[in-house]
């Protein structure tokens, strides 16, 4: 999610000025503390969106365990969400909510600079009285004065000669060592972290920054005093920061900066700093992706990592015998998943035991089954990827579908004993279609049996569920453990256990789909 990234990049701006306002604003290494400014706004967003793979490789055996044809009726299952209301669809999704505000206020913050900057030209042209070269002397109506603007330098015309002389000189130096660019840089940035207020820090320690850098080159040619009398004089409030103005308020550090006395060498050492910082946002902010690596115990057979995408035939589902062994009058289609992540929305369904609401870890499971099988090259439809309610039709799919899986998670009330705490799968003997339902549902078993860590229920079970009852494609609800148990709970909130879990009922999939009906 958009806002999750962009809060790990907030964390990052505060580890790192944090580190700048510490260890080397007060150092006069100017153009270090410039490099630096820049460098680690650049890596606030690049760390985050950085992502370590660890791949772990396990052995499985090349046996597959049989799976008849069982029904089981000795466990819970969640019962349909009935929806009451009439606005049921119109329920408020607060991730939408917050991405449209989000983005509302970053589209108005881009055109306010795009406005200042024409408006900049504008008083420009109604106030210029002279331009030689750069300089623009404007007359004294214009509230833009001694200040820079992309390669244009502007000048009260009323000043004195030796005055005008040490604006140019000062602003000069922002022209020549392209402060525009460090500026346009740092807007666009604030107004993508609006919500940020570090990032008004950062900005405004680059604008000091700038000055710092353009003072030090005016003062060679100039007596201190003097130069520091026009800063006082001629200082005046901030207008925009769309320009680089000679001086404005406050001055304090400016001055203080004009007259310390520049650090030793050695003091460059303080840069070091810098390595601690970066290894700490790296290891707290960088993402990482647990990639299980299936080898076979015995055969030639590809590994799970290997992206091999499975002949499928075209399926009649009305047609509820199954022809094993496609002849070649059998046309070769794509593989088409739909996966819908159980409950969501204002549908909480359970709550495991440290809180985490089921609607949420089946969205999970969800996700990280359809990155695994986008890596085999199998297409994968969601009937959900976000926090929405959806009402139970509305998940049903509706267009050509190899198979329609939905994801939940058991869940007992507080007190009561767990019935089964493993993985069990479900189909619905109302379908029409049951026999395809059946077939798939023993092949996915057939493949979770070589779990290990989590029980799984050695038969199916008959589930009067909407989904499973109305779906054309053939269909099937997995519990993926109960949440009501402390182990089961522990097991599911590991990503590579969740990972396995996805490969063996992608084996499952994939020998389903090549079958044909």
């Amino acid at each position: 999610m958009i806002l999750i990234y962009l809060l790990k990049v907030s964390a990052c701006t505060l580890i790192f000025f944090a580190a700048y306002q510490f260890f080397l604003a007060k150092l006069t290494f100017f153009n270090l503390n410039r490099i630096y400014l820049l460098l680690m706004l650049g890596l606030s967003f690049g760390i985050p969106a950085l992502t370590i793979e660890n791949r772990h490789e396990i052995m499985v055996s090349n046996q597959e365990i049989p799976s008849k044809i069982a029904y089981s009726n000795d466990s819970v299952i969640e019962q349909d969400f009935v929806d009451e209301s009439s606005a049921a669809n119109n329920s408020l999704n607060w991730d939408q909510v917050l991405m449209y505000v989000y983005c509302s206020v970053l589209v108005f913050l881009v055109f306010r600079m795009l406005f200042v900057m024409v408006r900049i030209q504008i008083q420009l042209r109604k106030h210029a009285i002279d331009r030689s070269g750069a300089v623009i002397l404007v007359n004294e109506k214009s509230t833009i004065k001694n200040c820079s603007f992309f390669n244009q330098i502007i000048i009260d015309s009323s000043l004195q000669y030796e005055e005008k002389n040490l604006v140019i000189k000062h602003e000069s130096v922002h022209v020549k060592q392209l402060h525009v660019v460090d500026k346009l840089l740092v807007n666009f940035v604030t107004a993508i972290l609006w919500f940020n207020p570090i990032i008004y820090f950062w900005r405004n320690a680059i604008d000091h920054n700038h000055e710092f850098l353009a003072d030090r080159e005016t003062a060679k040619v100039a007596d201190k005093k003097v130069y520091a009398s026009l800063l006082l004089n001629l200082a005046m409030p901030a207008q925009n920061f769309a320009m680089n103005s000679f001086s404005k308020l406050p001055l304090k550090n400016r001055i203080m900066m004009l007259y310390k006395e520049p650090n030793a060498k050695p003091q460059k050492l303080a840069y070091v700093v810098i390595i601690p910082v970066l290894m700490i946002c790296c290891m707290a902010f960088i993402n990482r992706k647990e990639i299980i690596i299936e080898r076979k115990s015995a055969g030639n057979q590809a590994s799970a990592d290997t992206p091999v995408k499975p002949n499928v035939y075209a399926m009649n589902y009305l047609n509820s015998n199954i022809k094993v062994n496609p002849n070649t009058a059998f046309n070769e289609v794509e593989p088409v998943l739909v996966i819908d992540a159980g409950h969501g929305g204002k549908d909480d369904a359970g709550s495991a035991l440290d809180g985490q609401k089921e609607k949420d870890l089946n969205l999970r499971a969800v996700k990280i089954l359809q990155e695994e099988a986008e890596k085999r090259g199998v297409k994968v439809v969601l009937t959900r990827s976000t926090d929405q309610f959806l009402s139970l039709r509305d998940r049903l799919p509706t267009g050509e579908a190899t198979a329609f899986i939905s994801i939940h998670h058991n869940a007992t009330q507080a007190g009561a004993p767990v019935p089964f705490e493993g993985i069990e799968v479900y189909v619905s003997k109302q379908n029409s279609n049951i026999k395809a339902a059946e077939d798939l549902g023993t092949g996915l078993l057939s493949k979770l049996k070589q779990l290990n860590g989590m029980e799984v229920r050695d038969s199916l079970k008959n589930g009067s569920l909407f989904l499973l009852r109305e779906s054309k494609a053939p269909a099937v609800l997995i519990e993926l453990g109960n949440i009501s148990d402390g182990k089961t709970l522990n097991y599911i909130n590991q990503e590579k256990n969740i990972r396995r879990i996805s490969n063996l009922i992608l084996d499952g999939f994939v020998a389903f789909s090549k079958r044909g009906c």
